[in-house]
C-alpha cells in the first residue's frame, strides 16, 4: 500500500507567500520520507484541489486542510472539488482521509498568546492600557468560517490579557476599520488570524487599518493610538508538527521519519511516462528541455546556467520573481539547470516542481466547464452566462498564453507534442472569465 499526504491551502493571483509557506511544509515533509507522496494542492494555484488525485499513486490519501477555521472552504469548497463524503471517503479502490482544521489544534492558540506577549512588552503596555484585535477573513456565505476567530477572541478575553478584545474579519462585520470604534484603549495589538505573509495580510487587512507597509510588526502610531500589528499566526516553525498531528488523528498510517531529501516522496503517478521518455537522447515538455544529464529551459540549450539543487531554490526562480500565478504560463524565466543523473525520479521531481500536477493531470479524462460549474456553489456559477463565442475568446487571453491546452473545450486548435493536456478550466481561467463578464455589467 502507497501512502500521501496532500496539504490543502488557498493559494494567491497576487503573492507567492500564501501558497509559498504550505510548499515550504511540503518540502519537510518530503524529506522526512513519513509518507509515499507528499504534495500540495490549491484553490487558487496548481495542482487544484479537483485534479491533485491523479498525480498519486498512493492508494490510502490524507488531505490537511491548511486554513485557519472550518468554513466556506474546508466544508463546503473542498470536499466538492474532491468528491469527499466525510472524514474518510472509500472511492476508486482509494481510502481518503480528511484531517481537522488547524483550528482545532492547540498550535494557533498558542501562537496568538504569544504574538499578543511580545506586542505588550514591545509596546511596554499593560492589560489595562491595552486593546486586542484578532483579524480573522469570514465569508457571509458560511457562519461557521467566523467562528473560530470569535473562539480565538473570548480565549483571549478569558485569559485577562487586555482591557478590550475584539474579532474582525475581512469578508464580514463588523468591518476591521471598526476597531478604532469599537475599542478605545490607548495601545492597540491586531493579530492577523491568517497562516502566511500573503496578499490579505500584507495588503489589504494593514490598508483596513491606515498602516503603511513600512508600519508593519513594529509600533505605530494611528488616530492618536499606539498600534503593533503582528506577524500572521501561520509562519512559525512548530506549524509542521501540528500538520504531522493532525494527520495522525485522522488515522494516516504515517512512516517514522527519517533522514532524506526535499527531492524524494514526489507524486509518482507519471513516472512511467518520464520513464519511457527518458529513452530518447533529449524530450521537451512545455518550455523544458530534458535530457539524460540534466534539465533546463528550451532557450538554454548549450548555454551557460545557474545549477540548483534544491525544489526550493528552482521554485522561487520560477515562481517568485516576478510572481507568476499560472505555473504553466509560457513566461518560465530562464537561466538555471538541475543535474538529473539520469534519474528519472529527479526528472519527474523537477517536472512537477515547475509544473505541479501537470503531467499527471494531462493523461487524465478530460471534463468540461459545465461539470467545473456544477461543482461551483460561489461566484463562479455566473459563469454559465458566457456563451461559446466568450468562451473562446477567454480561451485564446489564457490558454493562448499557456504550455497546456485546453482538452475540456473539444475544438480548441490542433494538438502539439510539446503541449500538456489540460483536463478542465483551471481557476485562473475562471477568474478571468469571471472578470470579463463583471466587464460586460460595469459598461
Amino acid at each position: 500500500m502507497k501512502t500521501a499526504l496532500v496539504l490543502a491551502g488557498h493559494g494567491s493571483h497576487i503573492s507567492p507567500e500564501t501558497a509559498g509557506l504550505v510548499w515550504q511544509h511540503v518540502d519537510a515533509l518530503r524529506a522526512m520520507n513519513i509518507a509515499d507522496e507528499v504534495t500540495a494542492a490549491f484553490w487558487k494555484e496548481m495542482p487544484s484541489f479537483h485534479t491533485v488525485f491523479a498525480s498519486l499513486e498512493a492508494t490510502d490519501i490524507t488531505v490537511v486542510p491548511l486554513f485557519t477555521a472550518q468554513g466556506y472552504f474546508t466544508q463546503t469548497v473542498i470536499p466538492a472539488e474532491m468528491g469527499l463524503t466525510g472524514v474518510i471517503t472509500e472511492r476508486d479502490g482509494r481510502t481518503i482521509r480528511y484531517a481537522r482544521t488547524l483550528s482545532e489544534h492547540p498550535y494557533l492558540g498558542q501562537v496568538v498568546q504569544q504574538r499578543i506577549e511580545k506586542a505588550m512588552s514591545l509596546l511596554n503596555s499593560s492589560p489595562d492600557q491595552t486593546a486586542i484585535a484578532l483579524v480573522g477573513h469570514s465569508t457571509k456565505r458560511n457562519p461557521e468560517s467566523r467562528k473560530a476567530t470569535e473562539a480565538q477572541a473570548e480565549a483571549v478575553r478569558q485569559s485577562g490579557a487586555a482591557r478590550q478584545v475584539v474579532a474582525l474579519y475581512l469578508d464580514d462585520t463588523p468591518a476591521i476599520a471598526d476597531v478604532y470604534a469599537l475599542t478605545s484603549a490607548p495601545n492597540l495589538i491586531v493579530v492577523p488570524y491568517f497562516l502566511a505573509n500573503g496578499s490579505h495580510t500584507t495588503i489589504d487587512v494593514p490598508r483596513e487599518l491606515g498602516l503603511s507597509e513600512g508600519e508593519l510588526y513594529q509600533a505605530a502610531c494611528v488616530k492618536d493610538r499606539q498600534i503593533y500589528y503582528t506577524q500572521p499566526v501561520g509562519v512559525d516553525d512548530d506549524l509542521l508538527q501540528a500538520i504531522i498531528e493532525l494527520a495522525q488523528e485522522a488515522g494516516a498510517p504515517l512512516k517514522p521519519p527519517s533522514t532524506g531529501s526535499s527531492w524524494d516522496c514526489f507524486p509518482s503517478a507519471a513516472l512511467q511516462v518520464i520513464t519511457s521518455l527518458m529513452q530518447r537522447p533529449s524530450f521537451v515538455i512545455g518550455q523544458l528541455h530534458i535530457t539524460r544529464e540534466d534539465v533546463r529551459h528550451t532557450d538554454d540549450v548549450n548555454l551557460p546556467t545557474e545549477t540548483l539543487t534544491e525544489p526550493a531554490a528552482l521554485r522561487r526562480k520560477v515562481r517568485e520573481n516576478p510572481f507568476r500565478p499560472l505555473a504553466t504560463s509560457t513566461d518560465l524565466p530562464r537561466g538555471w539547470r538541475i543535474a538529473t543523473g539520469g534519474d528519472p525520479q529527479r526528472v519527474m521531481a523537477v517536472i512537477e516542481t515547475i509544473y505541479p500536477a501537470a503531467l499527471a493531470n494531462g493523461i487524465a479524462k478530460p471534463g468540461s466547464l459545465k461539470e467545473v460549474l456544477a461543482r461551483q456553489t460561489g461566484r463562479y456559477q455566473k459563469i454559465s452566462q458566457l456563451d461559446k463565442h466568450a468562451q473562446q475568446a477567454v480561451v485564446d487571453q489564457v490558454c493562448g498564453q499557456c504550455v497546456r491546452r485546453p482538452e475540456w473545450l473539444r475544438y480548441y486548435g490542433v494538438a502539439s507534442p510539446h503541449l500538456l493536456a489540460c483536463p478542465e478550466p483551471c481557476d485562473y481561467w475562471l477568474s478571468a472569465a469571471l472578470e470579463t463578464i463583471n466587464s460586460d455589467e460595469e459598461a
